[in-house]
């Protein structure tokens, strides 16, 4: 045989062979992540064997739903899956049991023959999809190779589409990825790993944004709904291909890494988040436990392993030891972060920059004053976990409003100042409803500092409002006696009106009106139920006991509030007594807060003073020893001539909202 054709021949047969192995350790390795991060349920998978009928289905699936977002007809699929892992995990006590795999097979069949399809798009390319590729990779040695080709089939419904975005795009071509390795398809393999390394990106669209807070359906932040499928799945496909050909380039790691760290982390108090993080998904039960990402964690270490001590801290903080330390604005997403080691803040503003809450596929029904500066306070994750069945929409944590408003006017001025500990945040603040008749005006303001959350509210106007005006303080769920005023004058339950609030205190927080003001304070059981916010969820009923602290403004121009970490009564009424700030100014120029260490914070509207510094255009300032931090809440890039001692230095602003720092 001719030499030049033989090594032809052998180098062809090493090549494919090379090529097929790689293949085969892509399926491996998705079946290796699938073992290690799911925990078996023998138990419930003996049950639902016991409960499939004659038809290969279950009385309790309605296999004729139409919901668009919590489609239940999957859940079929989802017990398969279940029944299969079960089967096939090493830990697992019916594992390579015969009458199980048997039942399987009879569910599996059931979808073969059946096909379902669903109304919602998302469903039929991915979600469908995702549950047979899990089914084929646990079981794909048993299956013959009729009921093979039959579920390659269903997984086929995939579509590997380019002009998707964010979490989309990694869905698909990840489902895309695993098909081609499982059918052989080399160009499908790559031409998938290419668009998921295109798409893990610091992004000027949806997607991983420079501070790494993250897009998805426009401008709205999305961090624990479409980030997390972002995040969890780019990290699992980058651990199947380490080591092989295609292995992520460095540089991708580090995005990865670094919106884990220094994005994904800061929006939780551990497991533990807001609604404001998640958009329309806040609505699905459960989702307040959004910011879980232990079971990625170990994948994401062995991949960056220069990571791995701030890796095992944040999954310690995961556990529910410590907590993170310090404060950070996302001018990309209007999103401030405040954590101490006893508490966290939360709060969601919006501006012309940002998107209002979605309320698509029947989800977040009620949801319409969310991102209009609601702020939220948590210590152990149970103040909001599971609560919006029975929230006053009209009075969420944090916002002025009134009764009727139906939607927040997004204005260009919103910002924050930071210097990673403590920092202040701003907003040219208009509520409406829904004919633009009815209007209220303010600029609101909030500075973070020690224990402690000053909020401002300034030029107060109410345009045709007929009722109240005010601002709900919190609505959380009721972990305690509520004191008011005075140690031991505790509140039963009920609505109480109180015309001269000088303090509320409430499972290790207080309440502090800045001057005494009027408020009512709401301590009752209310009932609602989970789809009266999201048509695919529950219609049984949910009582939670719920406290509400509203202040009510009655022809003020000008209020103000501290929220304040404080353990005891005694200690809210001492710190009421001597609060440790100062406000400076509270007008529609400048509000500025100086708290007793020296720290000033400020926001001006326009060319002002506070503290002994002057500006001659519009930002917000904070000094704090003998540092100045300074930024452009309206994003516009301006220069600033900063006047202090008699002297005067020009600072440009970054035009993307973030802080700049100057010493004195």
């Amino acid at each position: 045989m001719n030499k030049r054709l033989l090594a032809a021949i052998i180098f062809q047969c090493i090549f494919f062979s090379t090529a097929h192995a790689q293949l085969d350790t892509i399926v491996n390795r998705y079946e290796a992540y699938l073992l290690r991060t799911n925990v078996p349920q023998p138990a419930v998978a003996q049950d639902w064997a016991a409960t499939l009928n004659a038809k290969g289905q279950w009385a309790d699936i309605p296999y004729d739903d139409k919901q668009l977002s919590g489609w239940k007809v999957t859940l079929h699929l989802a017990r398969v899956r279940d029944m299969a892992l079960a089967w096939a995990h090493p830990a697992s006590s019916v594992r390579n049991n015969p009458q199980l795999l048997e039942k399987a097979g009879q569910a599996l069949d059931h979808w073969l023959a059946c096909r379902y399809q669903s109304a919602n798009w998302w469903h039929n390319e991915i979600g469908v999809p995702r549950y047979m590729r899990d089914i084929i990779v646990l079981l794909r040695r048993q299956l013959d190779t009729a009921r093979l080709r039959q579920c390659l089939e269903v997984m086929a419904q995939l579509r590997v589409r380019e002009n998707y975005v964010g979490s989309n795009l990694i869905w698909c071509a990840d489902l895309g990825l695993n098909y081609g390795a499982l059918t052989g398809n080399e160009k499908m393999v790559e031409r998938c790993i290419r668009l998921i390394l295109k798409e893990i990106q610091i992004s000027d669209g949806e997607g991983v944004k420079p501070d790494y807070s993250f897009h998805q359906h426009g401008a709205r932040l999305q961090m624990y709904q479409y980030g997390e499928a972002f995040l969890t799945e780019s990290v699992r496909i980058a651990w199947q291909l380490r080591g092989t050909p295609q292995a992520f380039p460095q540089e991708k790691i580090d995005i990865l890494s670094n919106f884990a760290l220094k994005g994904w982390q800061w929006m939780g108090r551990g497991i533990h988040t807001v609604p404001g993080t998640m958009d329309r998904s806040s609505s699905r039960v459960g989702e307040m436990h959004g910011a879980e990402l232990r079971p990625t964690i170990p994948f994401l270490a062995e991949l960056q392993p220069r990571e791995a001590a701030a890796l095992a801290r944040m999954e310690e903080m995961q556990n529910g030891r410590g907590a993170l330390n310090g404060h950070r604005h996302y001018p990309y997403s209007d999103f401030t972060v405040y954590h101490r080691p006893g508490f966290s803040v939360f709060l969601k503003t919006i501006s012309t920059r940002t998107l209002a809450t979605e309320s698509i596929n029947n989800e977040n029904l009620k949801g319409r004053l969310l991102n209009s500066g609601d702020a939220y306070l948590v210590r152990n994750g149970q103040e909001y976990y599971n609560m919006m069945p029975v929230w006053d929409y009209t009075a969420l944590p944090g916002i002025t409003t009134f009764k009727g408003a139906d939607h927040i006017k997004r204005l260009p001025f919103t910002g924050g100042v930071s210097d990673s500990t403590s920092g202040l945040t701003a907003m040219d603040y208009n509520m409406q409803d829904e004919t633009g008749r009815q209007a209220l005006r303010a600029r609101k303001y909030w500075a973070f500092h020690g224990n402690v959350v000053v909020c401002l509210i300034a030029g107060l106007q109410a345009q045709q409002v007929t009722g109240d005006v005010y601002t709900a303080l919190d609505q959380c769920r009721v972990q305690g006696p509520v004191t008011v005023n005075k140690p031991g004058q505790q509140l039963q339950p009920g609505v109480h009106p109180v015309e001269q609030v000088k303090w509320v205190h409430h499972a290790g927080f207080a309440y502090i009106p800045l001057e005494p003001a009027p408020f009512n304070v709401k301590l009752e059981e209310v009932t609602g139920a989970w789809s009266a916010v999201n048509a695919s969820e529950s219609g049984a009923p949910v009582t939670e006991k719920v406290f509400s602290p509203v202040m009510l403004h009655r022809g003020q121009s000008a209020a103000g509030y501290a929220l304040a970490f404080c353990e005891t009564p005694a200690q809210a009424a001492k710190l009421a007594k001597r609060p440790q700030w100062k406000v400076l100014r509270n007008d529609t120029t400048c509000q500025a807060v100086q708290f007793k260490d020296g720290t000033l914070m400020a926001v001006f509207y326009a060319a002002g003073e506070a503290g002994g510094i002057a500006v001659d255009q519009p930002c917000l300032l904070m000094r704090k020893k003998n540092c100045i931090h300074l930024s452009d809440p309206a994003h516009q890039g301006i220069t600033v001539n900063v006047t202090m001692r008699h002297t005067t230095q020009a600072v440009t602003l970054p035009k993307d909202g973030s802080a700049v720092k100057l010493a004195e």
